[in-house]
This record gives C-alpha cells, structure tokens and sequence, in this order.
C-alpha cells in the first residue's frame, strides 16, 4: 500500500515536472514564430496539458522545428506517464477490492454491529435485521469469522437492506477486530466457535473474544450466545451485556404443552418474525410522561391496535468513578490501577431495566420505553 502511494506520487510528481519544463521550452521556441500562437507562458502551458492528457485540441500549434521535436517528445512522454498513472490507481482499487472479497480490507464503518462467528443462528440473526432495516436506516454489519470468502459473498448479496462487510480471520485476535473497525463498532453479537476436536461445541473463544473485545472498547455492547448454562457467570463476569444460552427455554416449552396447551403456541408465535404478531420495542410519546401505564395501554390499544406488556429503561449502572472520589487521591489511583491490572471493566455501562406486566399506576417516566405485541409497518423508501 505504502509502495503504491509513493509510485502514484512520484508518477505526478514527474507529469508536472514534464508539463511545465514543455510549456518553458515551447515557449522560449515558439513566441517569436510568425503565427503569434505562444504569445505568454500561459499559451505554452494550456498547450502542454492538452498534448500531455492526448486531447489534442489543435487550437495551438508549433511551427518551428524545434517546437516541434518539443511537441514529439512531450507527446510519447505523455502516452507513457499517463498510462503509468492510469494502472497504477486501476490496480490499487483492484488490489482492494481483491482483499476486500477475501475479508482482508480495513473496515472503515462507524457505529456498526460486529457479528462474530458462523452458523445457521448467523442467517436468521440477518434475516431479522434485513427485515427491519430500512433505506434512511440502513444497518452497517461486519461479519468475523473463518468461513469461506464465496460464502460471505453469497451472504452479502441476499440480505439487499443491510450494507455487509467481512472479515476473515480469528475474531478473538486483536489484528482482526481492529480490521473491522472494533474501536468504532456500537455493538457486537459472538455466536459459538466451530466444533472442538472432541466434536463438541465450546464456549472458550467466546470468552475470549469477549475479553479482547471489551478490552479494546469498553463501551461496546457485547451480547453472547454459549452452549454451556455453566459457563453463564463467566461470560457474565467478562462484561458481557446478555448471555443466551442453548436450549435454555426447552423445559418451559415441552412441561408447558402439557400444563398449559396453547401458551407455548402463543409464545412460539411471538418468537416468530416471520408471520403474526411480533414483539418490539417502540418509543412512548412525550405527552404520556408522568401518566400512567394504563394510559398508554388503553392509547396504543384503541391507536395502533398494539397491546403493552412492559417497559424498559436504558439507565446507568454503578461504576468504579461512582466510587472512588473526583478528587483522585493516591488511594483512588492505587484502587482504579489495580481493577485495570486486573481486568476488570471501570468504565461507565448502561443497564436495562425491565417491567414486565407493571400496574396500572406505573408513572411514566422520562426515558421509558414501551415493549408491545403487535404489527410494525416498515417503511422501505
């Protein structure tokens, strides 16, 4: 890369060098010529541009003998050197788009989500942001992961509402996360490493990653899928913002179809996004703030036919600044270096609070947020 800036460089360096020392020659031969053609340096000038760009304008020509051995040499001195320009970009964009094909490109996307890792679940995950993705917004993904350059290519090209880039390599390397931008990123989503020599999947790189991850951007939000409920307090501990785990409703859904028929359809139903009522998250208008719950119930129902089942709030959780005083002692240096050393998270993190089914008499409050049943028209255009 640093090679082919400085060719392109001194390429331009040397077509300047050649127009102007074109233009002072011409000039010097051609202004006495009796058709008065190179009157000032400028004319000289405008004509060594057009003969060194090959447009040949005929509006200046050389009459004398040595203008026009000037104008010869100026001639096959343009051929070459903008040919030589002209490859030169023509293979600095191939060589990108090249690495950029094989997920060895730098990514350049701010406030982008990272999807590390492949497997089915990394489909369906695009399939639902693709869903709701929409041309004012359109989601920035970068893909991690080992998997064959051809089949990211494929990726990309069946989700049209989402910008998709990839990288290729270990995603719990730094080298890696910084080619896709990790300092950059708003938030990232690690799904379980390929199997294990033993055949199994684990749960290792996703700790690991987590680790470097957060180590390089603290305040990325971090959401892990495991395989294993007993690495759960690990990853948890690693800072990760939630942690799914395999098969970890299978219970409620199998016991449920036999004491409740019925409930495990319906929630079945509302996990699908694909048909039927779907579960979303929407903004409550500024005038329900310091009203109850019931009143936003009784709007969303009668406006939008949505029905409310909690809230949410985005607030900060405790930190380690919290703590210690503003007035940093020896002390609070001596506490906050040794949580670094430790590596454990001191920066600020914003929580999630939940109500699931609240009162009726629940208060609004400035930065709730309502999660409703219902239908969401997107708006492609």
């Amino acid at each position: 890369k640093i090679l082919k800036k400085n060719q392109l460089a001194q390429l331009t360096v040397a077509i300047v060098v050649v127009i102007n020392v074109a233009a002072f020659f011409m000039f010097v031969f051609e202004r006495h010529a009796d058709s008065h053609q190179f009157e000032n340096l400028g004319d000289a000038l405008w004509w060594s541009i057009v003969t060194i760009a090959t447009v040949g304008y005929g509006d200046k020509v050389t009459v004398t003998a040595a203008g026009r051995i000037v104008g010869s040499i100026t001639i096959i001195s343009g051929l070459i050197l903008i040919s030589l320009f002209t490859a030169t970009i023509s293979s600095v964009f191939v060589a990108r788009k090249i690495k950029e094909s094989q997920g060895l490109q730098d990514i350049d996307f701010t406030n982008h989500t990272l999807v590390c890792g492949w497997n089915s679940h990394v489909e369906e995950i695009l399939r639902i942001f693709n869903r709701y993705s929409t041309s004012s917004e359109t989601m920035k993904i970068v893909l991690a992961n080992e998997a064959q350059p051809e089949l990211m290519e494929v990726v990309g090209e069946a989700y049209p509402n989402l910008d998709i880039k990839f990288v290729r390599g270990d995603y719990s390397r730094e080298p890696v996360l910084h080619r896709a931008n990790i300092t950059a990123a708003q938030s990232a989503i690690i799904v379980p490493a390929a199997p294990s020599q033993s055949g199994h999947l684990s749960d290792d790189k996703t700790l690991l990653a987590l680790l470097t991850m957060k180590s390089l951007n603290p305040t990325l939000k971090v959401f892990a899928h495991i395989v294993n409920k007993e690495n759960y307090q690990h990853i948890k501990r690693a800072n990760a913002d939630e942690v799914i785990v395999s098969d970890q409703y299978v219970g409620f859904f199998l016991a449920n179809q036999i004491l409740y028929p019925g409930a495990p359809q319906v929630a079945m139903e509302l996990l699908d996004y694909e048909h039927g009522n779907d579960i979303h998250r929407v903004p409550i208008p500024e005038e329900f703030v310091g009203k109850t719950f019931e009143d936003v119930f009784v709007h969303f129902k009668k406006t939008k036919n949505w029905t409310l089942i909690g809230i949410v709030t985005e607030e900060e959780t405790v930190s380690l600044g919290d703590i210690l005083s503003h007035d940093m002692s020896a002390v609070d240096t001596f506490i906050e270096r040794k949580f670094k050393e430790a590596g454990i998270n001191v920066a600020e993190r914003m929580g999630m609070r939940v109500e699931v089914n609240p009162p009726f008499d629940y208060q609004v409050q400035k930065k709730d947020l309502g999660v409703i049943i219902g239908t969401i028209e997107i708006d492609k255009s």
